[in-house]
């Protein structure tokens, strides 16, 4: 268990009492960010329509404490919370079992206020989300400062959030081709290595048997779905519709020329 403090300043003398709107608007948008944090470095996306899977409920149950206008969040370690997900069989990449998902939601944090140009690490799901603070400081709040780090977040910040959401190139449809390198069983994420510039794209992929995974992995594929994108223009992730063999060579040339 590791234990995050998250300082409240406002104008409130009493610094052992918090608002229960303004706590709810705070831990909605802590709980759900983490949430978001951790599928995004699963799958590529924040936000799923539906519940999401059992181990990011499992990986953000979190402990809290307040006391001197600060939150003390205690959060499991992915270890602790989720150890399956460390077995061979369904080890997920990119996640480090001594983390929490509190420390991939601060990682979002740092790359979205510092400029950074990791911008696969968050969306304009995560970004959305994010802009739930405002609720905070119509409450009073002048700032709150997240962490260890001293991430300070107040109105402005909200407002660099939505000039951010504004910059994300809207979907659109596309037609790539490549080696399908992977495809998980447990969400359907997959890792296309495109030809002719090996650059690796991540996506999710409609629903597939056992044999159709098989027929695919490793082979050269077209593919075909909606491309979602980062702020600097780059894809995030494809969600296809439709994914095939290379077998049509002059189809399979007229795509790479569209790449």
């Amino acid at each position: 268990m590791q234990i995050y403090s998250i300082r409240i300043e406002n104008q409130s003398a009493d610094s052992h009492t918090i608002s229960v709107t303004l706590l709810q608007a705070l831990l909605s948008v802590l709980i759900e960010g983490s949430k978001g944090a951790l599928r995004l470095r699963t799958e590529g996306r924040s936000i799923v329509r539906g519940a999401p899977p059992q181990w990011i409920k499992s990986a953000t149950t979190f402990s809290m404490t307040f006391k001197d206008k600060q939150l003390q969040i205690g959060s499991p370690t992915l270890y602790e919370s989720v150890p399956e997900l460390f077995h061979e069989t369904e080890k997920m990449e990119g996640l480090l079992p001594e983390n929490t998902a509190i420390d991939y939601f601060q990682e979002s944090l740092i790359a979205i206020l510092n400029d950074e140009p990791e911008d696969h690490l968050y969306d304009k799901a995560l970004l959305d989300l994010l802009l739930g603070f405002r609720n905070i400081f119509y409450q009073g709040v002048d700032s709150i400062h997240f962490f260890t780090d001293g991430l300070e977040i107040n109105l402005g910040t909200t407002k660099y959030f939505k000039n951010l959401v504004d910059k994300i190139p809207p979907p659109r449809r596309v037609k790539m081709a490549g080696k399908l390198d992977d495809i998980r069983s447990n969400d359907r994420t997959f890792k296309l290595i495109t030809t002719p510039n090996n650059v690796i794209i991540k996506g999710i992929t409609q629903p597939m048997t056992q044999k159709e995974v098989q027929v695919l992995l490793s082979e050269e594929v077209l593919i075909s779905g909606i491309a979602f994108y980062t702020t600097s223009g780059k894809i995030l992730r494809i969600e296809t519709d439709q994914i095939s063999l290379a077998n049509a060579h002059d189809e399979y040339e007229k795509v790479i020329c569209e790449i």
